[in-house]
């Protein structure tokens, strides 16, 4: 007669999880995740309690006339004035007065481009790709006047004539850019050696409004003409007191309206900008003092180089960085600064990707987080000196391996309108998903836990911080979809009095025997600051597909019968007690499910949908107990020969 073994099953034994702060994790299988990382993290904003509703947004002033924003801005002026500006699809550049908009001034610009801003000293100066450069005072809208190319250009040998070949172009120039440089004009009489005595002298006809003028030329350099100096009369001698620059040749354009430029920087005490359609790979920069806003080549004016031009990309987005400014075209990255002798110095800071969107980077603490695009999907990166390499070394890291996955429900065609903020320790930056035509996702990073999460259902534009006459600042953004300015960051947990719809939930318990069955009983939750009862409710997953139950969450009773004072919260259904729901009786309160169920693994997602609905998650606990003896299901064996 056979012999039989009883198996006795391990004694029941309790797994208690608590500060759920590790953020969404979608890279590895939902069993392998640590015990503080989420499987799914929409809405939610991570405290050092654990998990909260994301807060909320308020319209700050009215909506006007426009029906979308373009671009938004805080203008700070030196006398004390605290202004609120934007641009929306009307074309006006307007100032919150109240709850309303007033327009300022009656320049319209384009009613399509986004419309980016940067203060210099006391001036606003606007960007947009498409419009000439133009600057508000704080009164008006200040615009410039176009230049004409010089004419009447005359070169004529002075002192002993020889056989040398010289060749010249003038340009002019004014506060902001330079014309064209006119139509070159030679000689074959030159001397050889030019002096003080053998010269060559220049004159042509003075250009109405010039600032000055910008001399190209000398001697055949293999490069045409080449900068040689700068004059503020419409004469010059070439007395061999100038060498020609080897790499400034003449302008390709007059801007002498103002650069065309999506987006602009200040650093080392510049204006540094690009983005102009013609010009996709242009950096141009300003000059110093009260040049500041001059782009044209002169003595104390600014210039343009062309970062690795026609290499089939263009400059991304700029950002200023470590005595420099970080360039990002599409396919690297760039520090483009002025060296301890002046001249401008381009190092290569990587080749093997670039940036995406100029309203996605940030500062970060002492690094700059970015948006770029890694093997077809969006990543998000830091940019920053790296431990135990050279201190003057930039390196790049991914931040956002975890959520891979997730960041490839990106439409890439949009990408470029990504935008981004820092504020109270959050880097986020919004994106538009697949189902979207305007940015709809704000994907998360918590600075303090190095955690990812997901605003969903908010359409920024851009994002800006203001500080207003009270010294409070505060976090806005420019709706994609109306023309109100949105407050963020809220005490109330909804949108314009619209609900967050918030969802969350844990990895996929398994004790990490994937191979065993368990029992498990009675989860036990622990929240904090309840609002409002049945605002929560979750589900209880096994083996990743069976919806094993359905709960609901209330707040702490008081009074009525049955068990009189409980801190329960509503268990499955028939099981609740009784009593008097009274709203954030209590600081904490213990949820217990009673539950019964076998399995692998168990997981649990939660919901919340409550208009102004608080809660803290804290933490969770569960008994379970591993069936040694439970053999797996007859279609999970195979039998081999």
């Amino acid at each position: 007669m056979p012999r039989i073994t009883k198996i006795k099953d391990p004694d029941k034994q309790t797994e208690v999880v608590t500060g759920l702060l590790g953020g969404l994790n979608t890279f590895q299988d939902e069993t392998v995740l640590k015990e503080s990382e989420l499987s799914k993290a929409k809405n939610i904003i991570l405290s050092v309690d654990g998990i909260e509703p994301r807060p909320g947004i308020l319209h700050y002033g009215g909506q006007g006339t426009a029906t979308k924003m373009l671009g938004g801005f805080g203008y700070y002026k030196s006398d004390g004035t605290h202004e609120l500006l934007r641009v929306t699809n009307n074309g006006n550049l307007e100032k919150k007065n109240g709850l309303s908009w007033t327009q300022i001034g009656t320049k319209t610009y384009n009613t399509a481009a986004r419309m980016n801003f940067l203060q210099a000293r006391d001036n606003v100066f606007l960007f947009n790709g498409i419009d000439s450069l133009s600057y508000y005072d704080g009164t008006n809208i200040n615009v410039y006047s176009a230049l004409t190319t010089p004419v009447g250009l005359a070169l004529a040998t002075q002192g002993t004539a020889g056989t040398t070949t010289y060749s010249y172009r003038v340009s002019a120039f004014n506060a902001i850019g330079e014309t064209l440089a006119c139509v070159s004009v030679q000689i074959a009489t030159g001397n050889a050696i030019l002096d003080a005595t053998n010269y060559n002298k220049l004159t042509w006809t003075a250009t109405a409004g010039a600032t000055g003028y910008n001399v190209y030329g000398n001697k055949s350099t293999g490069l045409g003409e080449t900068y040689l100096t700068t004059v503020y009369t419409n004469a010059f001698n070439d007395k061999a007191e100038f060498t020609p620059s080897t790499v400034i040749l003449p302008p390709e354009g007059n801007t002498t309206t103002g650069i065309i430029s999506k987006k602009a920087v200040f650093s080392q005490s510049r204006i540094f900008a690009a983005g102009d359609p013609a010009y996709p790979s242009r950096l141009f920069y300003g000059g110093v003092g009260s040049n500041i806003g001059n782009f044209s080549f002169s003595e104390t004016g600014g210039g343009a180089t062309d970062i690795f031009k026609n290499d089939g990309s263009e400059i991304r987005d700029l950002l200023p960085f470590q005595g420099g400014v970080i360039v990002w075209k599409d396919n690297a990255i760039y520090k483009f600064y002025f060296n301890s002798s002046g001249q401008p110095t381009l190092e290569e800071i990587t080749r093997s990707f670039g940036g995406i969107a100029w309203r996605g980077s940030k500062h970060v603490e002492n690094d700059v987080v970015f948006p770029a695009k890694k093997d077809g999907r969006l990543a998000f990166y830091s940019l920053g000196n790296q431990e135990n390499y050279s201190a003057g070394v930039l390196r790049t890291n991914e931040l956002s391996i975890k959520i891979a996955k997730d960041l490839e429900d990106v439409l890439m065609s949009n990408i470029k309108n990504a935008a981004a903020f820092y504020f109270n320790s959050i880097y986020g930056c919004a994106i538009t998903t697949s189902d979207s035509t305007v940015n709809n996702r704000i994907w998360c990073l918590d600075t303090r836990f190095g955690a990812w999460v997901h605003w969903d259902d908010l359409h920024p534009n851009f994002f800006t911080n203001y500080i207003d006459t009270d010294s409070s600042e505060k976090l806005y953004f420019g709706d994609e979809q109306t023309g109100y300015f949105e407050e963020m960051f809220r005490d109330e947990r909804s949108d314009n009095g619209v609900a967050v719809s918030v969802q969350f939930a844990t990895k996929a318990f398994n004790q990490k025997q994937f191979n065993k069955f368990k029992k498990y009983w009675n989860p036990i939750f622990q929240f904090k600051d309840i609002s409002k009862s049945g605002s929560i409710t979750g589900d209880i997953i096994i083996d990743g597909a069976i919806v094993s139950g359905n709960f609901t969450v209330q707040t702490q009773t008081s009074g009525g019968a049955g068990v009189g004072v409980s801190l329960v919260g509503f268990t499955l259904p028939g099981d609740a007690p009784g009593g008097v729901v009274t709203s954030g009786v209590s600081a904490d309160t213990i949820v217990q499910l009673f539950f019964i169920k076998k399995g692998r693994s168990i997981k649990y997602e939660f919901r919340s949908e409550g208009i102004d609905a608080r809660y803290k998650f804290l933490s969770l606990a569960h008994e379970y107990r591993i069936l040694e003896g439970k053999p797996l299901p007859s279609s999970s064996k195979f039998y081999t020969s």
